[in-house]
């Protein structure tokens, strides 16, 4: 059968970048009007100066952290050197912007970027699901100085935003073994638990912050052990479920990947999540007796292991499209996988761009994907962090290389727009 993102004092700081699987934005642009939609969109590695090895198990954040209006990415190794910040150049260049950071080994995990102790310039905090949860102030020039308070939570994704308006920036983490808990922040880098009504069993692998009921407050949003989660905010840092209509699958930890966006255009937030089988799946929001209620809309999705997802306007016809990473090819392990776009209609139907330059096979396990504007073209770019044990090289009926293998990738898009 065919299966067929919060208060403008930080979201105003990050517009340049729209993420998922872990968003450091919490809503994505619609796009230029269909007028102006793009014609034969296609896409080019950009990844100059990005590493091509170590195992990235990451989620993927964008965010403009010196101020030269071009978006910059970070993202956590697995068994490595810990976090990295690369600062992009605009052109597909990306230089090391992680002095202080942590050299150390981590497990992979998260990062949220934000203006954590209000001077103006961007802070970063970062989940690790081994040594748990660190800040760092930015000095806006790629120089990262650690502020102590945070929790030593061992953390798969954070999320940063004001959920109980007073001004400091909270944050919401998918823990590795104490379900979702939300903190608030007092803008020095220290933080209280503030996670009245969020499950406190069992574990998250990504989460995002977005208000999706439209009454001023952030919500959190996750991919969650039981499945696919939202739990709506009061402003105040208590928390009640708005799962209603969400798969609850009998096994635990086939959800890994997390986005919001308007996929019908009908102003409330709809969701997308990446699960191992059977792949992508997308939600949009309908009126419930008691809050939101979640409809299934995945007509044109194939059927894959998918793990982290990404919505945005690729092709600028006003709709929301979805970025996949996982693997069509379900029965080999190692170098299999890829990077899947499926634009959107509008009205929940999906149609795999083919012949995109994307990858679709050949590439480690990827994990995390984001979306991001990183030459200001006005055609969104795509990033992904890859990260296996099994090498790209190993392909089906040939001996496969063991170790430690990933990548970081971006992809620029292009396209011609009507009479260009």
């Amino acid at each position: 059968m065919n299966r067929s993102p919060g208060p403008a004092g930080f979201l105003g700081l990050l517009m340049l970048c729209v993420s998922a699987c872990g968003a450091t934005c919490g809503t994505q642009p619609a796009g230029k009007p269909a007028s102006e939609s793009i014609k034969h969109l296609q896409y080019m590695e950009a990844s100059t100066g990005l590493p091509h090895t170590q195992m990235w198990k990451s989620h993927i954040a964008f965010a403009d952290v010196n101020g030269d209006g071009f978006p910059d990415l970070g993202a956590v190794t697995r068994l490595a050197d810990g976090p990295w910040i690369f600062a992009g150049d605009g052109k597909g260049n990306w230089t090391p912007a992680a002095e202080g950071l942590p050299r150390e080994t981590f497990c992979g995990g998260g990062m949220g970027f934000g203006d954590i102790n209000r001077d103006g310039k961007i802070d970063v905090a970062i989940a690790c699901h081994c040594t748990g949860v660190s800040v760092y102030s930015g000095d806006g020039h790629g120089h990262w100085e650690k502020v102590p308070g945070a929790p030593k939570t061992q953390s798969e994704d954070i999320a940063v935003g004001d959920f109980d308006h007073d001004g400091c920036l909270d944050l919401a983490l998918a823990t590795t073994n104490g379900g979702m808990q939300a903190l608030k922040g007092d803008c020095k880098g220290g933080f209280s638990d503030s996670s009245r009504g969020l499950p406190q069993p069992e574990w998250g692998y990504s989460v995002v912050m977005a208000d999706m009921d439209g009454d001023g407050n952030l919500d959190i949003v996750a991919a969650y052990s039981a499945g696919p989660r939202v739990w709506l905010g009061d402003g105040k840092g208590n928390w009640r479920d708005a799962s209603d209509g969400l798969p609850t699958p009998s096994a635990h930890g086939f959800y890994w990947g997390i986005a919001v966006g308007d996929v019908n255009g009908d102003g409330k937030l709809d969701l997308a999540t990446g699960a191992l089988m059977p792949g992508a799946e997308v939600f949009v929001q309908e009126a419930g007796p008691n809050g939101p209620k979640w409809r299934a809309a995945n007509d044109g999705l194939i059927t894959m292991n998918a793990v982290g997802v990404a919505l945005g306007d690729l092709n600028n016809d006003g709709h929301m499209d979805l970025v996949v990473t996982g693997k069509a090819d379900t029965q080999n392990l190692g170098g299999v996988h890829g990077v899947f776009p499926f634009l959107g209609d509008g009205t929940g139907h999906w149609a795999l761009l083919k012949d995109s330059g994307l990858p679709q096979t050949g590439r480690e396990r990827p994990w995390g994907v984001g979306l991001a504007d990183i030459d200001r073209d006005g055609i969104l770019d795509i990033g992904v962090a890859y990260g296996d044990v099994l090498s790209r090289a190993s392909v089906p009926g040939s001996k496969q290389q063991r170790g430690l293998f990933g990548a970081l990738e971006v992809w620029r898009g292009r396209g011609a727009l009507p009479n260009h």
